[in-house]
């Protein structure tokens, strides 16, 4: 076995010291190399970009110009329908409202063509033939001596002067209730038949005194008892 000796050693030692030496250099001139790239790239690009010359900043003026002036004029060929169409809104109002509905112009033109139907012979619909039997309603009340049907039923009112007439109404019936009472008696059922129907247009009507002889009767008892009843 071969023993190096102390001189080989220290040569060794000193060549990877210079090897280490000479990859940092390359490794530190690579990274300057490349960032004075990247800077000078950058420069380059804001100069090429960003920075314009004067004669295109002339080119570019002239170019806006041009275009805002051909707006101009666009909008100067459509003033004076603007203010027409201004001028007939004004101009709009009740007065020059027509009540004319007549259709006019040209068919075809101002308002389509009509078709007619011509030439056909009308159809009558053949509906079936339905029979509908009606029921009057078996509700009935016992007789109202102090009715006023056309207050009460139909609506007919006198405005303020109702209380009146109806206090009149009351007192002007007490004389003739027996006579009533005979003509309806208290336990018969009155039927509500003969009567307008709600919601239906009911005339003013003055009812007929009726005639009975029952109720002649029974008034005349009433007023004989009365008269031998008071002092």
């Amino acid at each position: 076995m071969n023993t190096p000796t102390p001189g080989t050693s220290r040569n060794h030692a000193i060549t990877a010291a210079a090897a280490i030496a000479l990859v940092l250099f390359v490794a530190i001139r690579t990274d300057a190399y490349d960032w004075r790239s990247l800077d000078r790239g950058r420069v380059e690009a804001e100069t090429e970009y960003d920075v314009v010359p004067a004669t295109a900043a002339a080119t570019i003026g002239k170019s806006v110009i041009v275009t805002v002036a051909a707006e101009t004029d666009a909008c100067g060929d459509t003033a004076k329908d603007c203010r027409d169409a201004l001028k007939k809104l004004r101009d709009d109002d009740l007065a020059g409202i027509e009540l004319d509905i007549r259709v006019g112009g040209r068919p075809g033109n101002d308002y389509p063509c009509e078709c007619r139907l011509e030439g056909e012979t009308f159809q009558p619909r053949r509906f079936a033939t339905t029979t509908f039997t009606w029921k009057a309603a078996g509700y009935c009340h016992k007789p109202l001596y102090f009715e006023d049907w056309n207050l009460e039923r139909y609506g007919h009112s006198h405005g303020w002067a109702d209380p009146i007439i109806s206090g009149a109404h009351f007192f002007a019936t007490l004389p003739v209730l027996p006579y009533k009472m005979g003509v309806e008696l208290p336990w018969e059922c009155v039927y509500p038949l003969g009567y307008y129907r709600p919601g239906s247009c009911a005339p003013w009507t003055c009812p007929a005194v009726p005639i009975s002889c029952r109720g002649m009767v029974l008034e005349a008892a009433t007023v004989t008892g009365l008269v031998f009843l008071l002092p």
